[in-house]
């Protein structure tokens, strides 16, 4: 009877496993979401245009749809939108922009200030450094002195 139960529990977990690992296909309006989310609305401050109430985004989702529907890749998608707006369209400016280092100047800064302050708690630790062999004989002849004297 137990063994039953752990081999029926093993089975579930397997089944289970098996069921989320296959790979879910995306519907062609969830893509041309995705895509859509993916880019700029021009006309809204901020917005996708997926997001976007605007005409011009409506009309930009419907030449998503047209591309989609026509076979045109993800990437070419995004292509003929950067050639008409230029990279501005995008949401997440691409890696190789030199722009988005600038993202990287605050971590930097903060690394680098880490390390400072690490440097110098290291050099004053340095700085405090243990007695020499003759510093601490005239310690311990102070001592002496000073349980004499009470």
């Amino acid at each position: 009877m137990r063994r039953a139960v752990i081999v029926a529990s093993v089975l579930a977990v397997a089944v289970a496993a098996a069921l989320v690992g296959l790979p879910r296909t995306e519907t062609g309006e969830e893509r041309v979401a995705r895509i859509a989310a993916e880019l700029r609305c021009p006309v809204c401050q901020g917005l996708s245009v997926n997001d976007s109430p605007s005409e011009s985004a409506r009309q930009m989702r419907s030449l998503i749809e047209q591309r989609a529907a026509e076979g045109r890749t993800d990437d070419e998608i995004r292509d003929e939108f950067r050639a008409a707006y230029g990279d501005w369209i995008l949401l997440s400016p691409p890696a190789s922009d030199p722009r988005g280092l600038v993202w990287l100047a605050p971590v930097v800064i903060v690394a680098a200030g880490a390390l400072l302050v690490l440097s110098r708690i290291r050099r004053r630790a340095d700085a405090v450094a243990a007695p020499t062999a003759e510093q601490l004989a005239l310690l311990r002849e102070r001592a002496r002195l000073e349980e004499a004297d009470s």
